[in-house]
């Protein structure tokens, strides 16, 4: 299984995330965002993470998204899962995009819900900018599309409260508790109720291979919570491999996202102002 401590390189950095001493890849879920602005070990740790899983994607542990003759399903992304004993979600995928490295930070920074939800729409069912703390740090309120694979169309949506940070080449974003963003309790929609999952990391790292060109990684190590958390529930997955084909089915739309992201970003590269996707 992935050890998210081993993802902490040892290697260069960017500038000022060099950690004295790593404590794993995910920030503690019950943060507050007060304390999450201040542990400025544990987003460094994360960023260390996110660098080194995207310069290490062949090595790293996880099955392949591959079709049945061993090319990538999705064609042009790369993409690993896995699933963790306690249950989590995690993802790795990359994408090689023929525009700038900043228009694409510029447009996986864009909180617009329109945006997020055109590019990301097989995962985002609604994406809220809660609060602007600066210009590089906000809080977000994520809703979910309800699950479609088999019987877990019959469990409930995930949501999450998470606090993002922006940098020169990276994205993360992590679990807070807000008083801004109360769990969901299904009444404001009586057909979705919502779970408050644990986004214990999701990132972005975006490197230039070219004056015109860069690759845009993801990451996401995800917990579901609810239901998930009963070790009856835990131990029925693994034995059906229900789990798995839910990380799978989650990396497809995953890759499917990074393509539309790949369309939009080229289209901004040459200058197109109305981004079909």
């Amino acid at each position: 299984m992935l050890d998210f401590a081993k993802a902490i390189a040892s290697g260069e950095e960017e500038q000022g995330a060099a950690p004295e001493k790593s404590q794993g890849f995910a920030m503690r879920p019950e943060s507050s965002f007060y304390q999450a602005m201040s542990d400025v070990e544990a987003l460094a740790d994360s960023k260390s993470a996110l660098v080194n899983l995207a310069d290490n994607f062949e090595g790293f542990p996880g099955s392949l998204l591959v079709d049945e003759k061993g090319a990538d399903a999705v064609a042009g992304v790369k993409a690993k899962y896995d699933v963790s004993p306690d249950g989590d979600l995690f993802l790795l995928a990359q994408i090689e995009i023929a525009c700038p490295k900043e228009t694409a930070m510029d447009l996986l920074w864009d909180g617009r819900a329109t945006t997020v939800c055109k590019i990301w729409k097989s995962l985002v069912g609604s994406h809220e900018v809660v609060h602007e703390y600066t210009p590089t740090c906000r809080i977000l309120h994520i809703k979910f599309a309800p699950p479609s694979l088999g019987a877990a169309a019959a469990t409930s949506a995930r949501d999450t409260s998470v606090i993002a940070n922006k940098y020169s080449k990276t994205i993360v974003c992590h679990s807070i508790v807000s008083s801004h963003i109360p769990p969901v309790d299904g009444s404001e929609n009586k057909k979705v109720q919502y779970v408050r999952g644990d986004t214990k990391v999701l990132g972005f790292v975006v490197e230039p291979t070219g004056p015109n060109s860069c690759s845009v990684s993801i990451a996401c190590d995800f917990a579901l919570n609810g239901g998930f958390d009963w070790w009856v529930t835990k131990l029925l997955f693994k034995c059906t491999g229900v789990a798995e084909m839910a990380a799978k089915s989650t990396a497809t739309d995953v890759a499917k996202c990074l393509k539309r992201l790949r369309t939009a970003c080229e289209a901004l590269a040459k200058g197109d102002a109305d981004i079909a996707m």
